[in-house]
């Protein structure tokens, strides 16, 4: 994904982990952090699918913060044991972000596989589109 902000002013956005509710209102109903240390950070999301079932999950996660790059590990929920590597990259004009998924559900939670795959790809590229349209605007200002 091809972003027009800087990859600093975007990584910044991403690991500011209380404002993501408010990115993400319908997405995201909370987000607690567990504990901070100087690299990771582990969160607690309780996240809302409103799409042919309604549900609420909770997930812990565990996000390993560095050179522009985000590791986050799910810890616990249905999805335990996914991986979501998310790098940023400085280009001529903007940023380019690359992220790669490994999606684990456990037995109960793969007959939702596709929705959950839905979900999780519009969750990450509306919290990036919402960063770099907001960082935009607060450029034009």
């Amino acid at each position: 994904m091809n972003m027009e902000s800087d990859v600093e002013e975007i990584f910044a956005k991403l690991v500011d982990f209380e404002n993501m509710p408010n990115l993400l209102p319908r997405q995201l109903k909370n987000l607690e952090i567990v504990s901070k240390k100087e690299n990771q950070t582990v969160t607690r999301e309780t996240l809302v699918f409103k799409t042919i079932v309604k549900n609420e999950i909770v997930q812990e996660s565990s996000h390993e913060i560095g050179n522009n790059q985000i590791k986050t590990t799910i810890i616990s929920g249905p999805a335990k044991d996914s991986v979501i590597n998310m790098k940023l990259e400085k280009k001529e004009s903007g940023s380019k972000v690359t992220i790669n998924i490994n999606l684990k559900l456990s037995l109960k939670a793969r007959i939702l596989l596709p929705i959950i795959k839905k979900v999780y790809s519009s969750l990450l590229t509306g919290v990036l589109y919402k960063i770099d349209n907001l960082l935009i605007e607060k450029r034009s200002k």
